[in-house]
């Protein structure tokens, strides 16, 4: 009988094993996104002045206008630390869509590009302060034949963390 129970037991654990290997997966956990606090960001200059790339285009002609703001950021991750994250830089849209922004840091954040109301990673990692400060070089640049009026380059920070 012990080896018939012992027999038993073993079926029933191959039986177990087979059927949870046919059940789905456990959903993988959804990282969740947060706008950050980055109320100590300060913009210099606070209006940017958009210049013409090219004073006399030529017959290839140039309608690019394009202006430099330096942004202090100050991003408060208390919430944070020690965690897990991806933090995003989002423009939100201007009108027409046209204008497109580069960036240069001092390395605690990624530099890179994109256009109006879109986001993309400026961070990767764990965590390791409840403060991030960066300077951000931003190259703006636009078709000037599109530019109505002034706008507002309206960005902020997100962050994406995980359970």
């Amino acid at each position: 009988m012990k080896h018939l129970a012992l027999r038993g037991t073993r079926a029933l654990t191959k039986a177990l094993a087979l059927a949870a290997s046919a059940l789905p997966a456990p959903p993988a956990m959804a990282a969740t996104t947060y706008r950050i606090d980055d109320t100590g960001t300060v913009s210099s200059p606070a209006v940017t002045p958009m210049r013409w790339r090219r004073l006399a285009p030529g017959r290839a002609a140039d309608n690019t206008v394009e202006g430099q703001v330096a942004v202090a950021a100050r991003l408060n991750l208390g919430a944070w630390v020690h965690r897990q994250a991806r933090i995003y830089l989002a423009l939100a849209p201007t009108e027409g869509d046209q204008l497109s922004v580069s960036w240069r840091t001092q390395g605690r954040l990624l530099p890179g590009q994109m256009r109006a109301g879109t986001r993309t990673v400026v961070f990767e990692g764990v965590v390791s302060e409840p403060f991030l400060q960066e300077t951000l070089l931003f190259q703006l640049t636009a078709d000037g034949r599109r530019l109505a009026r002034a706008q507002a380059l309206q960005f902020h920070f997100e962050i994406e963390v995980t359970p």
